[in-house]
């Protein structure tokens, strides 16, 4: 088993989660900036549209954290993506909330693995195209 760089791991989690919480934050403070309650903007992000855009926002980012976590290690950035998300599933089901729908759980769960790992394989990528600066302990 490659050696696996806890640093780079947790660096790509807290990338997920706070870009994360950053992003949903930012997007709840610009619809209450539209004159919209607490309560509106609650349900409006509980629609089908809401919810996706959540989705994509939480999957982007666990992407985002992937990648992060690839840069920082020497090797074996499609692992430490994947370290990534399942440290992102671990959040996930901490602070999961009560409620939403089957097909919101399935993809958002689903789809955290090949996200994590995705940003890992970009990583990769570039390391081996010669773009962008390694970055190493």
């Amino acid at each position: 088993m490659p050696e696996i760089k806890f640093k780079a791991v947790i660096a790509g989690a807290i990338v997920d989660n706070v870009g994360t919480l950053a992003i949903m934050l930012f997007l709840m403070t610009a619809l209450a900036s539209q004159g919209l309650s607490h309560e509106e903007v609650v349900v409006r992000m509980k629609t089908v549209s809401g919810q996706l855009l959540t989705l994509i926002i939480g999957l982007g980012c666990t992407g985002l954290g992937g990648y992060v976590a690839g840069r920082m290690a020497p090797r074996s950035e499609v692992m430490h993506g994947a370290l990534v998300a399942g440290a992102g599933v671990i959040m996930a089901l901490i602070f999961r909330e009560s409620g939403l729908p089957t097909w919101y759980d399935i993809i958002g769960f689903a789809g955290m693995l090949p996200a994590g790992m995705g940003g890992g394989y970009i990583s990769q990528l570039r390391r081996k195209s010669g773009d962008g600066v390694n970055v190493q302990d």
